[in-house]
């Protein structure tokens, strides 16, 4: 049977906790992307650390003997952004805020100081910083399935985006889903940024389109709960394909790669590249690949605007294909109708016929 224990971490002030930075894994596969904290979020932390309020608490795994991570001694469970926040302001990323007050002794003007201006002018407020005890919990088991369920209930509180708690899933799938995202497709081509894994949302649904062609012989809805049923499927086993629909996603996203420039204004939106995706999918299925150009999606776009302008005149005379187009592209653009009906549209305009069902 699976055991856990906690127990607190002995010596944790933070002078100490950042000397041994190598020691510790910030990135575990199941944690959540970091530096997502605003800058006035940050600046509160170390007002209540060097204002000796209670944080809440940080949870550290205890890595075993012969981990994945060999050089470290702990993987953080939660308390990234926390941890981050600090070693962030001792490494004189940030300052203090403008109006920070430091009640024990409102004489002391530290407003705007950085950490090492604070070792200067206020080195006793510097050492009180160093010397603050980070209340840090460390957990020990072997069975990672404990930590992944430990993560998911601590984050409770700060809900997860889809892809976050997609990923804390764990698995073999959730694995093929964060190799998929850092193709160098996702790494040099889209526009959009990765804020909360908005690359593994992408990846995600590109490998759920090929598991439901493959599983149901045809297209499905892209949505939350069957993408999460999926990564929860293999990871109970049903499934033992997923290598085979990660190379197939990457066969297409290498294709893809070399159509698209880099940071793509055709990529701005995570939206649109399930589209470009299933377009492509069908262009390598037909042989047609050369038909897929970024001048044809250009000028597709460009039909679509002028499109836009002449309904605003005479509805009568514009395209209700491309109309569509531009609904669906903003309606349900999760649904398997309005994925195959773009898909159609839009190989059509490029001179490619859909496949998909």
């Amino acid at each position: 049977m699976s055991t856990i224990r906690s127990f607190p971490l002995q010596s944790s002030a933070i002078l100490r906790i950042n000397s041994e930075r190598n020691l510790i894994e910030v990135e575990p596969w199941y944690q959540r992307q970091g530096d997502i904290w605003d800058l006035d979020k940050k600046q509160l932390l170390i007002d209540s650390i060097l204002n000796e309020f209670d944080i809440p608490k940080l949870y550290f795994h205890v890595l075993p003997r012969g981990s994945s991570s060999p050089s470290r001694d702990y993987a953080i469970i939660d308390g990234r952004q926390r941890l981050e926040t600090i070693w962030s302001f001792m490494d004189d990323a940030f300052s203090l805020a403008d109006d920070f007050e430091y009640f024990a002794d409102s004489s002391i003007k530290a407003g705007r100081l950085t950490y090492s201006e604070l070792a200067t002018q206020y080195p006793k407020l510097k050492i009180r910083f160093d010397s603050f005890t980070l209340p840090i919990v460390c957990v020990e088991t072997d069975d990672i399935d404990l930590i992944e369920d430990m993560f998911s209930r601590l984050n409770e509180a700060v809900p997860l985006k889809a892809a976050e708690k997609r990923n804390a899933i764990g698995g073999p799938m959730a694995a093929c889903i964060r190799q998929v995202a850092d193709h160098v497709f996702f790494a040099k081509c889209v526009r959009f940024s990765n804020k909360r894994y908005q690359h593994r949302e992408a990846a995600a649904k590109m490998l759920f389109v090929e598991f439901s062609i493959k599983t149901n012989g045809r297209i499905i809805d892209t949505k939350k709960p069957y993408m999460d049923d999926m990564v929860e499927r293999y990871k109970k086993g049903e499934f033992d394909d997923h290598d085979l629909l990660t190379r197939q996603s990457v066969a297409v996203l290498n294709r893809m790669s070399a159509a698209f420039a880099p940071a793509d204004e055709l990529l701005r939106s995570q939206a649109v590249v399930p589209i470009f995706y299933l377009v492509m999918r069908s262009a390598l299925e037909c042989n047609e690949e050369s038909k897929f150009r970024r001048a044809g999606i250009v000028e597709f776009y460009s039909k679509l605007a002028e499109n836009r302008s002449k309904a605003e005149k005479d509805m009568a005379g514009a395209s209700f294909e491309l109309l569509e187009y531009d609904r669906m592209s903003q309606q349900g653009t999760n649904d398997a109708a309005s994925l195959k009906e773009r898909t159609r549209i839009l190989g059509a305009a490029l001179g490619i016929k859909s496949e998909i069902k």
